[in-house]
């Protein structure tokens, strides 16, 4: 997702002015993608300057600069319409640190008491995360935020897998002789 998006999404349900689409974003999208009021302002500059947003109300302020009300034009519209018809690409890549990390310890530098080192602390960030991940899931169904909680429980089953990986990288990568050439 780009924040673009989201606010033309927030857009296409009202106008409105910078601030107040940030409290709309957070109350719908916050918990899960933080967002800065400064990325609102210069998302909708760029809006702006694509043709997808323009400005509907401009509201002078004493002491305070003026607050601009935008509005979604017939070609936000249409981009809004094509990203939410389009599939997500995947996101997981082959070229991750963590990955390239595994790589040189089994295939290049071969050394199995490194990389079974690597894979415990691994393991130990995923727990850590997967235990974050949970704890946020209870706080959704706490409020009662369905959709929080079905992308925590996606992430958590994502978490969970590569926990189950990292133990067949364990078995694989550690066993006799897997080490191109055998134990160091």
């Amino acid at each position: 997702m780009t924040i673009k998006h989201a606010l033309l999404a927030l857009l296409a349900e009202s106008s409105g002015h910078g601030y107040e689409l940030k409290k709309r974003y957070d109350e719908a999208i916050g918990l899960l993608w933080p967002l800065q009021q400064a990325q609102v302002y210069n998302n909708l500059r760029q809006l702006e300057q694509e043709g997808l947003v323009q400005l509907d109300a401009r509201v002078v302020q004493t002491h305070l600069p003026d607050q601009k009300r935008y509005r979604l034009t017939e070609a936000g519209e249409q981009a809004l319409a094509a990203w939410t018809a389009e599939p997500a690409p995947i996101s997981r890549k082959l070229k991750d640190d963590f990955y390239l990390k595994l790589t040189v310890l089994a295939a290049v530098v071969k050394d199995r008491q490194q990389l079974a080192e690597l894979l415990w602390q691994q393991r130990a960030v995923n727990l850590h995360y997967l235990r974050d991940l949970e704890r946020t899931l209870r706080e959704a169904e706490q409020a009662n935020d369905a959709v929080a909680a079905s992308l925590l429980e996606g992430a958590i089953l994502h978490a969970e897998a590569d926990l189950a990986w990292l133990d067949r990288c364990e078995v694989r990568l550690l066993a006799i002789g897997a080490l191109n050439g055998g134990p160091r």
